[in-house]
């Protein structure tokens, strides 16, 4: 997905005007590497050491908050305040490491190489194991097992026997026409298939033309169709004309990216698995999952109870 995904959530988020980006500075901060910003106070316990930490006391995570919901961005109701189900991630195990979680604006296509320069920590912005990236960073275990979500229309006669936990298959869209972003992982998964015909968008709204009955389906990752509509979180709004049917199917998951070419890198991998471990075990993670909108059962997966 990459860099063709935060370019689609930009102008999505731009359309549909459901993302008050922050203007001025804040929105110039985002635009770059190297520019911080602190999302959580130091905690005075640790249950997690933090020997692996580049600077003592600060765990450094970088990621793109430009458009970033429900990931990392800047709360449309008070722009100074960086929120996202990530952002409660990255404080709640710099709290186990008794230590200060830090932003670290990058644009998203910059984070690889922000991380190699050792700009930040570690990288936790929708982050996946590809093999170019096996080459020179080590990830964390899963945090977040997403799929791919089909949407369609609230009153589309053709759906009306399927719910959200239904068994939908592509085999079900067969003969119709799905959008989706340019870039996607959905859009390589529908090309595939012969019987559907792909629309993939960049620049416009693939929920605008599925409202007006210009597509017959939608398939996204499913935490975007959480904000974008079921209304998860806050700017967002919920799209009673749509509804997701189906459990996401195409499972992949997000993990967390550190240097291996630093000498800490092994180190702060292993401490961050250990804060996931705990948050897996003691409901932080599915609290935080409840809250987006984003928890299902395949969370349970990846050891989240």
């Amino acid at each position: 997905m990459g860099l063709h995904r935060r370019t689609f959530l930009r102008r999505v988020a731009q359309g549909m005007g459901a993302i008050a980006i922050a203007t001025g500075s804040k929105t110039l901060l985002t635009a770059c590497a190297g520019n911080v910003d602190s999302t959580s106070g130091t905690s005075t316990t640790s249950t997690v050491s933090s020997n692996g930490l580049l600077n003592p006391g600060t765990l450094a995570w970088g990621a793109e908050a430009i458009s970033g919901a429900p990931y990392v961005f800047y709360d449309p109701v008070d722009p100074s305040k960086l929120i996202g189900f990530e952002v409660e991630i990255a404080d709640a195990i710099a709290q186990l490491m008794g230590v200060k979680a830090v932003f670290v604006a990058t644009a998203y296509d910059q984070l690889s190489a922000a991380l190699a320069a050792n700009r930040f920590d570690m990288i936790l912005n929708g982050w996946e194991i590809t093999t170019d990236r096996e080459r020179t960073q080590l990830f964390s275990q899963p945090y977040y097992r997403y799929g791919q979500q089909i949407v369609v229309r609230a009153n589309d006669p053709r759906f009306e026997q399927y719910t959200a936990t239904s068994e939908v298959t592509l085999a079900n869209l067969a003969g119709m026409t799905v959008g989706t972003g340019i870039g996607y992982k959905a859009q390589e998964i529908l090309e595939q298939d012969k019987n559907i015909k792909t629309r993939a968008y960049d620049g416009n709204l693939p929920f605008d033309d599925l409202a007006q009955g210009r597509i017959d389906a939608v398939m996204l990752d499913y935490p975007i169709v959480a904000y974008y509509v079921l209304g998860a979180g806050p700017g967002g709004t919920v799209n009673n004309s749509l509804r997701p049917i189906g459990v996401p199917t195409f499972l992949n998951n997000y993990v967390i990216a550190f240097n291996k070419n630093s000498p800490k890198g092994e180190t702060l991998k292993t401490e961050v698995d250990q804060a996931l471990d705990i948050l897996k075990k003691d409901g932080t993670l599915r609290r935080i999952y409840e809250n987006w909108k984003m928890w299902n059962d395949q969370q349970t997966q990846i050891g989240i109870v």
